[in-house]
């Protein structure tokens, strides 16, 4: 399939980037690793003038840590992070990205593209939420940070302007006895998109037993990736056990909207909560590491 004719733009940094939006608009698409641009732009669902290539602006490219927390480039594939020590909490993480399509797919696919395309099954979308993590949006002379969870508006479609580059995604340092765990359901093995995943991040107290703390994400069972709110909240100060980590998942499975696209609302509400346990359970034993 002939992919539709556009100015190919290849910027050497961020800013130089950001100007090419800036004067392009909405007449322009980003490049990083073209998992989804390519399939977009052979079936001519978008039909940009210009595309403006990032894979020369290493800005955005690797991650690193301080006191404050874990800073990750927009440009890291999810092979990269799929083998980064992010620690107990942030394993969470990790796991989404090793199950991102193919270990080819995985080489290419960045974190940034994964959230810019705002699709409901974005696996990497979850395991950001439930680690309180926020995006930073660059444009030219003018930067924004925002909580992930007011990134999703419907499918597709995000918060960003035209003009705009998420250049990083920040993941706050969490407290000592937090761990996190990925659960994903899907047909095949691989090159799958999730029909039902579910992230959970949990913080004990020093008793190793008693839950202060608790954030539950899931995926492609509403219009965006979502939190789980209520079923969290259920498991402020109790224990850590099977019965409450059950009763947490019907909640969750409540709390869910699921289309009935690719399932039906009943199953997905079923997986919904079986994944959540299962989740809850490993994030757990994370946190007791």
């Amino acid at each position: 399939m002939i992919l539709p004719k556009f100015d190919y733009n290849a910027p050497a940094t961020l800013d130089e980037a950001c100007q090419m939006m800036a004067n392009y608009g909405d007449r322009a698409k980003l490049l990083a690793g073209g998992t989804d641009l390519l399939i977009a732009l052979k079936k001519k669902a978008v039909t940009p003038t210009q595309v403006v290539a990032l894979d020369r602006v290493d800005e955005i490219l690797g991650f690193c840590a301080d006191e404050e927390g874990t800073y990750l480039g927009s440009r890291t594939t999810a092979a990269e992070i799929a083998t980064a020590d992010l620690g107990p909490a942030g394993q969470v993480l990790s796991q989404a990205a090793a199950q991102v399509g193919s270990p080819l797919i995985r080489n290419l696919a960045t974190i940034g593209g994964n959230l810019v395309t705002a699709m409901p099954a974005a696996d990497m979308a979850p395991p950001l939420l439930a680690l309180q993590a926020s995006v930073v949006l660059q444009r030219i002379g003018d930067q924004r940070e925002l909580l992930l969870s007011d990134f999703f508006v419907s499918p597709g479609e995000q918060v960003m302007l035209p003009e705009e580059i998420m250049s990083m995604i920040v993941l706050p340092r969490l407290p000592e006895g937090c761990g996190g765990a990925f659960e994903k359901l899907g047909v095949r093995k691989a090159l799958e998109r999730s029909i039902v995943s579910v992230a959970a991040v949990i913080s004990l107290a020093d008793d190793g037993r008693t839950i202060k703390g608790a954030r539950i994400a899931l995926g492609a069972v509403a219009p965006t990736p979502m939190l789980a709110h209520d079923a969290a909240a259920s498991l402020y100060d109790r224990k850590a056990t099977p019965k409450n980590f059950a009763a947490a998942a019907k909640i969750a499975a409540r709390e869910a909207r699921p289309r009935g696209l690719r399932t039906s609302a009943v199953y997905s509400r079923l997986m919904v909560e079986q994944l959540t346990i299962r989740a809850l359970t490993r994030a757990y034993e994370a946190a007791n590491l």
